[in-house]
């Protein structure tokens, strides 16, 4: 029985987890189904009885012991399922989100958000909101071996018959579901696909309101893939109910065949009739849930399916540290950073971009600004820099020691970034025990005291716009207080006051404290500000001269 139950996947999935609670469930299970087969029978026996004026206590006693029996060992049995899944799902997910935050930024750069999000929300959910489901059709099932076995101890005949049919509309159905099982992983590739959509609709929002054109297309592309997700389901659901309907004729076939074939028997009496035509009736709901559970157990194995190939394919792209412990501290007395000969190709392009050779020198407690047309690479060399990006050639240096993988992680606390796709965080995650005073007169100082403050551990509004946001994220920034600050275009969304400040303030002031500063810019104005100039072109870095204003 158990090994039984652990080729479906569910339940080898709750098996790999929490092997006590597996063996309970089964356990639970098969008591659940026995008790309800002997149920029956007592019944059966106490109506034979009835019918010849008879009542046995001893029959009542046994009726009045096992019913609490079947209660208790359902609700148990269903209890723990329900516990173990959603201990199962909460684990799962911290895993996934634990592989996700040490994949590698090529990987998710490339990766579809809308897999991810279905996977991590569709897909467990339909896993949760099965498994009561499918383990009370589990408990059904045994229910119709226990009943299948009075039937034997009736009539061999009977037996013989219901369970030939049984079998023949067994094969039928599972044959049938593999289509299904096409159609449920079509509809989840499609389920993906209209998250992807979806996010384009709201992250494109300001876009697609000033650009009717671009509005409708892209509200056509969210409604045709909705389409295709239905036709898909429709299929499943129309399969769904002929496998339904299919089950409820051969029960009819069934009880017609014990109806009509059987009492045609020389041996066969009335009351044995009687009996049989019960035990059908009473299978007659464990079947119908059977069935159900049947077509849950697959959507649930579709969906830990999904999960699980996810899962495999996050673990293939492992950041290459390794998950090696970051280690804070470890380079925090470097003097120098380098690229040397560093050669980086984008990959899966039919004509990848290439970035370098590129060779540089960042010395401590100085200020670097990076410059260069647009597309060029600069950002792809702040990624480099910061061993986001794996070199394909040369070698990245902390004084004279190459990084390697398993120190790649202790080399990126150094810095702290505002790349320019950053993301503002709600929280200073990673700043430990903030002094509210000290965030407070910081956002104050950013001019955003009317805009938003910190309180409750977390910023209240980040509602702002694209320069203020920017500014938000210095805030946080300067709290991490790290050796190494890049600002990715951090002023191309100022307004003037902001951006004088930080050129002349900000970044000054940064280096006096003996921080290293790396900039990517665009404005000439104030390229005499800095210690080093840098000017990308072609993929190839060359050190220009700074203007003498």
């Amino acid at each position: 029985m158990l090994s039984w139950l652990q080729s479906f996947g569910l339940f080898r999935f709750l098996a790999e987890r929490d092997r006590k609670s597996y063996r309970s469930m089964s356990i639970m299970i098969v008591v659940a189904g026995l008790s309800s087969g002997l149920l029956l029978g007592v019944v059966n026996h106490a109506a034979a009885m009835a019918a010849g004026g008879h009542v046995s206590l001893i029959v009542a006693a046994i009726f009045f012991v096992t019913l609490p029996i079947y209660v208790v060992s359902k609700r148990t049995a269903l209890a723990t399922a329900a516990l173990s899944s959603e201990a199962a799902i909460r684990d799962m997910r911290i895993r996934l989100s634990d592989r996700i935050r040490h994949s590698e930024l090529l990987f998710l750069e490339g990766a579809g958000r809308g897999d991810i999000y279905a996977r991590l929300t569709q897909d467990t959910a339909a896993i949760s909101q099965s498994v009561t489901i499918i383990f009370s059709g589990y408990q059904s099932a045994v229910v119709i071996m226990a009943t299948l076995i009075y039937m034997l101890t009736v009539s061999v005949q009977a037996f013989a018959v219901t369970l030939a049919l049984l079998a023949l509309g067994a094969y039928i159905y599972v044959s049938n579901q593999r289509g299904l099982r096409q159609n449920l992983l079509q509809a989840a590739a499609q389920e993906a696909e209209f998250f992807e959509s979806l996010a384009h609709l709201i992250d494109g929002f300001k876009e697609i309101k000033v650009n009717q054109a671009k509005n409708n297309d892209v509200f056509e592309r969210v409604a045709d893939i909705s389409r295709k997700t239905e036709a898909v389901m429709r299929k499943v659901s129309f399969g769904y109910v002929d496998h339904m309907v299919l089950s409820q004729t051969f029960f009819f076939l069934v009880l017609a065949a014990l109806i009509f074939l059987v009492p045609s028997t020389d041996y066969s009496q009335p009351e044995i009739v009687l009996k049989l035509t019960s035990a059908i009736l009473f299978m007659v709901a464990p079947l119908e849930s059977t069935l159900v559970a049947w077509h849950y157990q697959m959507k649930a194995d579709v969906a830990l399916g999904n999960i699980e190939r996810l899962e495999q394919l996050l673990a293939r792209r492992a950041d290459r540290d390794g998950g090696a412990p970051a280690a804070p501290g470890r380079f925090a007395d470097f003097q120098s950073l380098r690229l040397q000969n560093a050669i980086f190709t984008y990959p899966d392009q039919a004509v990848g971009f290439r970035v370098g050779p590129l060779n540089l020198e960042i010395r401590r407690g100085t200020s670097t600004f990076i410059v260069g047309g647009n597309g060029c690479g600069k950002s792809t060399v702040i990624k480099l820099l910061t061993g986001l990006y794996p070199l394909g050639g040369g070698r990245l240096m902390v004084d004279e020691q190459p990084m390697v993988p398993e120190v790649v992680g202790a080399y990126r606390e150094l810095f702290s970034c505002i790349f320019a796709d950053f993301h503002l965080f709600d929280r200073l995650y990673g700043v430990p025990s903030p002094d509210p005073v000290v965030v407070q007169r910081l956002i104050d100082d950013m001019g955003l005291g009317d805009k938003t403050s910190y309180r409750d551990g977390r910023f209240t509004n980040l509602d702002l716009s694209t320069g203020q946001r920017k500014r938000l994220a210095l805030v946080a920034a300067l709290l991490e207080d790290r050796p190494v600050y890049i600002f990715d275009e951090w002023a191309a969304d100022q307004d003037s006051e902001f951006r004088a400040r930080f050129y002349e303030e900000i970044i000054p002031g940064l280096v006096a404290k003996g921080k290293t500063v790396i900039a990517v810019t665009h404005d000439d104005r104030w390229f005499h500000k800095c210690d080093q100039l840098l000017k990308l072109d072609y993929g190839k870095l060359t050190e220009v001269s700074r203007p003498n204003y």
